[in-house]
């Protein structure tokens, strides 16, 4: 099991009958002897054992339960996962004045323009760095320099976009593949039985699998504009878009192969869920992950749960329009702030898509990478089992920079992802918005990087704040993994 020796550990016994038992943490024995002689005789009761000074950092420490008398008598024992605490850069190993150089990086970008972003870092399960730089929005809504900029607050909430695939529809459906109630391997039709009928160039709707879709196999194009007037799977709404989905959209390609990116394909995700757990995906969400973990700021729709749009980094400046390049009915002309940014979520999904459409905090989504460094729960809360993980994030065949959903560190392809240090078990994903999560196994380490690269001008056909090296990732994540594999490096 997974423990650290600066964080109090203490395992729960469930007694039935037990007169006496013997307890080896680590190889070293502890005495249960006072636990047993300070209950009544019939050896029913639970008993909460402290291990801390037993304990080492990792995930190798051990737990032995051995001699359980008299026989016939039973003993359930509960280890929880360890829980994010604050530490210091030099209690992990990392140089302050190496990480200070991501500090001068993003500062000088904010400097010249870019617009703000949030950083956090976790390593061996202490958050060793926590900050907020620049601007949550800084222009009004008609596209000029605001008097006065609203500051980015470590608890702003950002538009995750395609980090919503891993936060929400996967982590959900490795739940539920965990508790038994679904298998990757069985039909999408199977679930979904709307989910049929052959395409207009002869694919089978009924042939393609779960994991079809959940690799990028499927065979869909990038994405389809259901919002877009004139195309002929119109939808504005999102029961008619699940029913575009299950019976429209043309597949661009034979399934299997190596995974080609796929909104389509997670958008499925998401409705494999809804259909599973007969409830909506941020339902399924909020009541089975999010809230049990404490998460108050991670969600849908937020400006319908309570918040402000103040709350939010704002995304692009005149809507969806490209500096009024693009124009279709209904389109927003206004700084989006507290909307999910996405076409397709936004107009065709009610803000509820698989693809995209979550918001969250850097302190939220800390959380929820330590539940996947911890291989599966946080504190008393458990949401899967290690073998699920691992299933879901190995390397797909023809692509090790795929599992099932998770991005991977498998080849140099995706640097510009994960930097140039991360090792071969990285997994992680990017948002259009500007968002990035990396969480390494080897190094214990998680970092989340939120930015609102897109709140600025769109320019000759791009975004000014794509050109800066902050919302590019990759040089973040190196001075990061610099900052502690220095002097192994030298």
């Amino acid at each position: 099991f997974k423990a650290y020796k600066h964080l109090p550990m203490s395992v729960t016994l469930f007694c039935k009958q037990v007169k006496s038992a013997e307890l080896e943490i680590n190889g070293i024995p502890v005495s249960l002897t006072k636990y047993f002689t300070a209950h009544h005789s019939k050896g029913d009761n639970n008993i909460v054992v402290n291990i801390t000074k037993y304990l080492k950092d990792g995930s190798d420490n051990t737990f032995s339960l051995q001699n359980i008398l008299p026989k016939g008598s039973v003993i359930i024992a509960y280890v929880p996962y360890p829980t994010l605490t604050y530490g210091t850069p030099e209690s992990v190993g990392i140089s302050p004045e190496l990480l200070k150089k991501v500090d001068d990086l993003i500062n000088d970008d904010i400097a010249q323009g870019f617009p703000g972003a949030n950083l956090i870092i976790v390593k061996n399960g202490k958050i060793v760095k926590e900050s907020a730089y620049g601007y949550a929005r800084k222009f009004t809504d008609e596209g000029k320099l605001m008097d006065k900029y609203q500051d980015m607050q470590k608890n702003t909430i950002f538009d995750m976009a395609s980090n919503t695939k891993m936060f929400a529809p996967i982590l959900s459906l490795m739940k539920l593949f965990s508790d038994n109630s679904f298998n990757y391997l069985d039909t999408v039709h199977k679930y979904i039985p709307e989910y049929k009928g052959i395409d207009r160039k002869g694919h089978n709707r009924e042939n393609i699998t779960c994991l079809h879709a959940l690799t990028h196999t499927a065979g869909y194009p990038s994405s389809y504009a259901f919002y877009y007037d004139g195309n002929r799977c119109l939808s504005r709404e999102k029961k008619l878009s699940e029913e575009q989905i299950c019976n429209c959209v043309d597949f661009e390609k034979e399934k299997g192969g190596a995974p080609s990116y796929s909104d389509i394909d997670y958008m499925i995700a998401g409705l494999l869920v809804e259909h599973i757990a007969k409830m909506e995906l941020p339902d399924f969400a909020e009541k089975f992950i999010y809230k049990p973990l404490g998460l108050k700021r991670t969600g849908f729709n937020p400006l319908s749960r309570g918040f402000k749009k103040e709350d939010a980094a704002a995304t692009e400046v005149f809507g969806n329009t490209r500096n009024h390049t693009i124009n279709f009915s209904g389109i927003r002309t206004k700084v989006i702030q507290g909307e999910v940014h996405d076409e397709v979520s936004f107009y065709s999904m009610g803000g509820k898509s698989g693809h995209a459409g979550l918001f969250s905090t850097i302190n939220d989504m800390a959380v929820l990478c330590q539940v996947l460094l911890n291989k599966g729960g946080y504190g008393n809360v458990r949401l899967w089992d290690r073998d699920t993980q691992d299933l879901f994030t190995k390397p797909h065949d023809l692509d090790l920079s795929f599992g099932i959903g998770w991005r991977r560190e498998g080849n140099e392809y995706l640097n510009w992802h994960f930097g140039a240090y991360a090792s071969s078990e990285a997994i992680g994903h990017t948002g259009w918005t500007g968002t990035v999560t990396v969480i390494d196994p080897k190094y214990d380490l998680a970092v989340i990087l939120l930015t609102n690269k897109k709140h600025s001008h769109y320019i000759n056909g791009a975004f000014d704040g794509d050109k800066y090296e902050t919302g590019k990732f990759g040089s973040v994540m190196q001075l990061i993994y610099e900052s502690f594999l220095n002097k192994q490096l030298q």
